[in-house]
């Protein structure tokens, strides 16, 4: 599974994987071979964790998304 860290902006409902509205997080996103997205609050010993199956559904709850590395 290949990863990349990136910063983004939550604007899915409040308090959804444990995300809250409008805030920015560092985040590292991995993308399997059957294209289902995960993403993990980076950083932290917390298990935020949200699955995506597709970029339209990832993109549909975030935005200004930037890559790091």
């Amino acid at each position: 599974m290949k990863s990349k860290t990136i910063v983004a902006t939550f604007v899915g409902m409040n308090g959804s994987c444990g995300y809250q509205h409008g805030k920015e997080y560092s985040l590292t996103i991995k993308h399997d071979k059957d294209e289902n997205i995960e993403i993990h609050l980076s950083g932290s010993s917390r298990e935020n964790f949200c699955d995506y199956e597709s970029v339209i559904s990832f993109l549909n709850n975030w935005k200004d998304i930037r890559a790091v590395n």
